[in-house]
């Protein structure tokens, strides 16, 4: 496996990301497997997101961390401020709520590299620096 170096990530980070939207709770075993493969193989970056699986991918990627002991050693990207079918959510407010739902999912106090799933031209770009930036200052997502 190749590593690369994302700045704020202290862990190297392969350069396949895994992506998680095929795992899940009602396919534990495969999903175990599927990801003791990957992390065999070198594979320590998985990428996942707040909506995917209605947060099933999360919490099911949280627990093998957890089940494995491999937190320092994994890194997680995640993502929030996801659309749904009645309002654009890319706010303050939703990014933070989705941020500690992620948070808990994933049985981790931080998320190497978070990402806003969409974006909202129609909202001021101030107050979501704002908001990320206090996340990252308390060690939240780095």
């Amino acid at each position: 496996m190749q590593y690369g170096e994302i700045p704020g990530v202290t862990k190297p980070v392969a350069r396949l990301i895994q992506g998680t939207v095929m795992i899940g709770s009602d396919k534990i075993d495969y999903s175990f497997n599927l990801l003791d493969e990957i992390f065999a193989l070198g594979g320590n970056t998985f990428d996942t997101a707040h909506g995917y699986g209605n947060g099933d991918c999360e919490r099911t990627l949280g627990r093998w961390i957890e089940a494995r002991g491999v937190r320092e050693q994994v890194v997680i990207i995640t993502k929030g401020a996801h659309h749904n079918q009645d309002r654009a959510r890319v706010t303050p407010f939703d990014i933070t709520s989705d941020l500690f739902d992620s948070l808990a999912r994933l049985r981790t106090d931080y998320i190497d590299l978070y990402l806003l799933h969409r974006d909202d031209p129609s909202v001021p770009v101030g107050p979501i620096v704002e908001v990320l930036n206090e996340h990252l200052a308390a060690g939240r997502i780095h």
